[in-house]
């Protein structure tokens, strides 16, 4: 409950930017009738989010039926500021620059890195700083730095990273006294949930499944993100596969998930049975497509493990489509259409199995898109 006319009216303009920012380009008119304020109220808000530069007037709009003035259109000023996404994956790092329309500035990828706990933030502060130095000026600079960690997260603090020492790394605070910005970090996989989420809104519930160094899951639940009670929600690389004899993983435990079906145990298996030491994703996806008997049985060991994990997973959350998201999920054309052939459990049945959107972008858009929401919410 609002204990002021000061919050009030901060709510309202929040309420009109977000409906803005989301629905624009939309006259006074129609945030009016849309959100139930009069239009002398729409007006001032209009007026100060001008002369902060949030937004602009764009054109002239169509006029009712009853005919009358053509109305001005307002939409989000997206050169206003910036959204920083990193995904530090377990051998690379890699940054996208998004306006706060969400379209991408420039983006780089820093592949083949060895990720080492005493040196990773000095480097990201390095990297960063000579990527947002050549950012052109905007009203508000950069609103918001995202790090997509690949492993657990809770309340902005990394609690475990099985392919990486980071846990318990204050990225928040270092980076964002040098760079004067809130600094937020979250698993990778939440936000891959996060992207293809905000690409087919008509999913209220979903499962996104993030296969690199390990396998996440990002759970989308009545439309919300669902992390549990400790963050733990999604993280179905941990969960049991094999009971005997089943392969050790950093977790504690064995016979996990993804010591089986992860991109990285995969291509390291097919670099042992193959003797191909330097192979990369490419290469195994390349073999499997020629048929290389060793190729094809790696992979389908994988696509075998994936389809026992993601079976329960429709148990357990019973969600309306899972979206896959990985290098070796890209590269060969058929590779959801067999897992799903895998799913026989009633729980399955008319789950959709679909490649996640926007590709290896799509764990930084999802990072952009948080940043640039809590920007338009403060």
């Amino acid at each position: 409950m609002f204990t002021s006319r000061a919050g009030i009216r901060e709510s309202n303009e929040r309420i009109v930017l977000n409906k803005i920012a989301q629905k624009g380009p939309l006259s006074r008119a129609e945030l009016a009738e849309t959100i139930g304020l009069n239009k002398a109220t729409i007006s001032d808000i209009v007026k100060k989010l001008m002369t902060q530069k949030l937004i602009n007037e764009v054109g002239i709009g169509e006029s009712t039926n009853q005919g009358g003035r053509k109305p001005i259109m307002l939409e989000l000023n997206a050169k206003a500021g910036f959204s920083v996404s990193v995904d530090i994956g377990y051998n690379y790092i890699d940054v996208m620059v998004q306006r706060l329309d969400g379209t991408a500035y420039k983006r780089e990828l820093f592949p083949f890195k060895t990720i080492k706990r005493d040196t990773i933030i000095q480097e990201l502060s390095e990297k960063l700083d000579v990527f947002l130095s050549s950012l052109p000026k905007a009203p508000f600079g950069v609103v918001g730095i995202l790090i997509a960690i690949h492993g657990i997260v809770l309340d902005n603090q990394i609690q475990f990273t099985p392919a990486y020492d980071l846990a318990f790394l204050d990225f928040k605070n270092t980076l964002g006294e040098q760079f004067a910005c809130p600094v937020y970090v979250e698993n990778e996989a939440n936000l891959l949930a996060v992207s293809d989420h905000t690409k087919e809104k008509n999913y209220t519930n979903l499962v996104s499944i993030s296969i690199h160094s390990g396998v996440g899951s990002g759970v989308i639940l009545d439309n919300q993100l669902y992390t549990g009670i400790n963050g733990y929600a999604g993280e179905i690389g941990h969960m049991t596969i094999v009971t005997e004899n089943g392969r050790s993983c950093p977790c504690g435990a064995n016979g996990c998930l993804e010591c089986y079906a992860s991109e990285k145990n995969t291509l390291d298996t097919y670099k042992e049975l193959s003797g191909h030491e330097n192979a990369l994703v490419v290469d195994l996806c390349r073999a499997f497509l020629e048929k290389d008997a060793t190729a094809v049985r790696v992979v389908q060991n994988m696509i075998h493990y994936l389809a026992i994990g993601i079976q329960n997973v429709t148990a357990l959350y019973n969600p309306e489509v899972v979206f896959i998201n990985s290098e070796i999920s890209r590269l060969i054309p058929d590779f959801t259409n067999q897992i799903e052939a895998k799913l026989t459990s009633f729980t399955s049945k008319n789950i959709k199995i679909k490649a996640s959107h926007l590709g290896e972008e799509a764990i930084l858009y999802g990072a952009g898109y948080l940043v640039i929401k809590r920007f338009l919410d403060s």
